[in-house]
C-alpha cells in the first residue's frame, strides 16, 4: 500500500546575514535515505531518540513539509501514486479521504475556537458531504468508536481532557475510514494508563478497519 525508497529531507540553513543560503551548501539532512514498505492491515512503528527525524519523516510521508524543509531524494508511492510528484490540487483530494494525520499535541493541532464537532464537519463540507443530518450522523458515529460520548462534539478542545482530545483527532482521523493512517506520537503527552488504553483502542480500530 505504502512504499517509501530512498527518501531523504534536507532542511536549508540560513546564513549570519538571515538570508536563505540559496547555494544549498551545508543544509541539514534530518532524514537520511529511508526505505520501508506497509501493507495494507499493518501496524508500523517508527522508534528513535528525540530529535533524530521521526516527525520530519512522517511529514515527508504525508507531503505536509515547509520551507526551509524539503525532500531532496526518494519517493513515496501510496497506491501506486508517487505522493511527492503530486499537485496540491491532487494531494488535498487524497488527504483524510485516503490518507490522514494525527498531529502529536491535539491540543495544538485542533482549533481552540471552534467546537469539535464544528471541526468534523469542515472536513466533511471539504470533502463533499453538504447534509447536515449526514454530517452530524458521521461525526456522532466516529466519536463513540474512539469511546467518547457523542455528546462532546458541542465540547471545545480545552473542555477536554488530554485523552479525549488524541481520541478525538484519531476520531476526526477516521472520518472516511481511509486506508492509512500516520501518527506522529499520539501517546506523548498522556501518563502511563492514557497512553495504554489508546493504544489498545488503536489496535483494535486497526482489526475493525483494516
Amino acid at each position: 500500500m505504502l512504499e517509501v525508497s530512498g527518501l531523504t529531507v534536507e532542511y536549508a540553513v540560513t546564513g549570519n546575514t538571515g538570508t536563505r543560503n540559496t547555494g544549498g551548501k551545508n543544509p541539514v539532512r534530518a532524514v537520511d535515505d529511508v526505505s520501508f514498505d506497509l501493507a495494507p492491515g499493518e501496524f508500523l512503528g517508527i522508534v528513535g531518540e528525540s530529535g533524530c527525524g521521526k516527525s520530519t519523516l512522517l511529514f515527508a510521508v504525508a507531503q505536509l513539509l515547509s520551507p526551509p524543509a524539503a525532500i531532496t531524494a526518494g519517493s513515496v508511492t501510496f497506491r501506486g501514486q508517487d505522493l511527492v510528484a503530486m499537485t496540491g490540487r491532487r494531494l488535498a483530494a487524497i488527504r483524510w479521504q485516503n490518507l490522514s494525520v494525527v498531529m502529536q499535541s491535539a491540543m495544538n493541532a485542533l482549533n481552540p475556537v471552534m467546537s469539535v464537532g464544528a471541526q468534523f464537519a469542515d472536513v466533511l463540507r471539504a470533502h463533499g458531504m453538504s447534509s447536515r443530518k449526514a454530517i452530524a450522523a458521521r461525526s456522532a458515529e466516529v466519536l463513540r468508536l474512539v469511546g467518547i460520548d457523542a455528546v462532546h462534539l458541542k465540547s471545545y478542545p480545552h473542555q477536554l481532557s488530554g485523552g479525549m482530545r488524541q481520541r478525538a483527532m484519531i476520531a476526526m482521523a477516521l472520518l472516511f475510514t481511509p486506508d492509512l493512517v500516520i501518527m506522529d506520537e499520539p501517546t506523548s503527552a498522556l501518563d502511563v494508563v492514557a497512553q495504554r488504553s489508546l493504544m489498545t483502542q488503536i489496535k483494535e480500530l486497526q482489526r475493525e478497519f483494516g
